[in-house]
């Protein structure tokens, strides 16, 4: 059974390079390039993070916790009037979605393969 920890953090960014460039200066973060266009693994934040583009003008950092199935815990937050705002992705790791909680705060859950 999962732990339901926070596993992985994304910072959105209007201009991944200028942020690689400011989190790399202020903080000694190192980045890899990631999966997905223009999305990058920080590799020394304490746990796993990654910097992605913005998807739309309001977005927030967003936490992912890790869950046992990605679609049980789908079908129970939208029982408990979550909303889904990223559908279930896949990468070689795992499985991820982005919900949005009933105050309308994003969240992601995480689903090892």
């Amino acid at each position: 059974m999962s732990r339901h920890s926070v596993e992985h953090f994304e910072i959105p960014a209007d201009r991944t390079e200028e942020l690689k460039g400011f989190y790399s200066s202020l903080f000694g973060w190192q980045f890899e390039k990631g999966q997905t266009q223009d999305y990058w693994m920080i590799k020394n934040a304490g746990i796993s993070g990654g910097l992605a583009p913005k998807e739309n003008p309001e977005q927030m950092p967003t936490m992912f916790v890790t869950v046992e199935s990605v679609d049980n815990y789908i079908s129970k937050a939208k029982q408990l009037d979550a909303r889904i705002v990223k559908e279930k992705q896949e990468i070689d790791q795992g499985y991820y979605a982005v919900l949005e909680d009933p105050q309308r705060n994003t969240f992601g859950i995480w689903q090892d393969k």
